[in-house]
């Protein structure tokens, strides 16, 4: 056409998107550079959020399956407070205390008890004898369980003195019983034949074992503080 060499200029290249002829090594990106940045960054996000819901469940799923092993600090520790020395032998010195009174009443209640076997004369006194040893017993039962710091002694201990003091007051009181039945009429061939006397052998059996008990744990601790040891005979 006319004129159209005079409005194009020479040697100059054609703009971008003209449809012109490209330069050779040069490769066009459909749509352009500016374009393809946003699906790049948007890619980016996604693969993101991927791995970080994958590492999540990998953690949950390892919580679960091992729990961490516990380390050295982790050993519970012992709340028991140790026991005072002081306040233990304070303890032996006033169970002593008590032991000495337990065996006041053992050779009273033995002459009582020979007394009524052989259908004595002083049936009437040996019913009072018995019957006191058992309330004796029952008043060391109740200083025995008021004792000062008695938690610092061992617990088996003292479990068998109470059960042999409270076997020996039941005991005491099932002869007391046996003693009045043979005031009324004794006889040496059926005296040991009474209910009363056959009811007492139980607890005399479980006083005798709980006696021993006590003294194999007693004596050891009565020697450290320079307190008195015992024969189960003698409590």
């Amino acid at each position: 056409m006319p004129g159209t060499s005079d409005t194009m200029p020479r040697g100059l290249p054609p703009a971008p998107g003209d449809g012109g002829p490209m330069r050779p090594g040069r490769m066009r990106v459909p749509g352009g550079g500016r374009r393809l940045l946003p699906v790049l960054i948007a890619g980016a996000m996604v693969i993101v959020v991927v791995v970080g819901v994958v590492l999540v469940l990998q953690s949950l799923r390892g919580g679960t399956s091992s729990p961490p092993a516990a380390g050295p600090t982790s050993t519970p520790k012992s709340s028991a407070a140790p026991v005072s020395k002081q306040a233990q032998h304070q303890a032996a010195t006033q169970l002593a205390g008590l032991l000495s009174q337990s065996g006041s009443d053992r050779g009273a209640v033995i002459d009582a008890v020979v007394d009524v076997e052989n259908c004595g004369k002083n049936l009437a006194q040996d019913e009072k004898t018995l019957a006191r040893a058992a309330s004796n017993r029952n008043i060391l039962l109740t200083k025995l369980g008021s004792l000062p710091d008695r938690s610092t002694l061992p617990a088996s201990m003292m479990s068998a003195l109470t059960g042999a003091w409270q076997a020996s007051a039941q005991a005491d009181s099932d002869l007391a019983k046996w003693a009045t039945d043979e005031s009324g009429g004794c006889h040496k061939k059926t005296v040991q034949n009474d209910p009363n006397y056959k009811a007492s052998l139980g607890p005399d059996s479980t006083a005798t074992n709980d006696k021993q008990s006590f003294v194999a744990q007693w004596n050891p601790i009565a020697t450290r503080y320079g307190l008195k040891t015992y024969q189960w005979e003698q409590l």
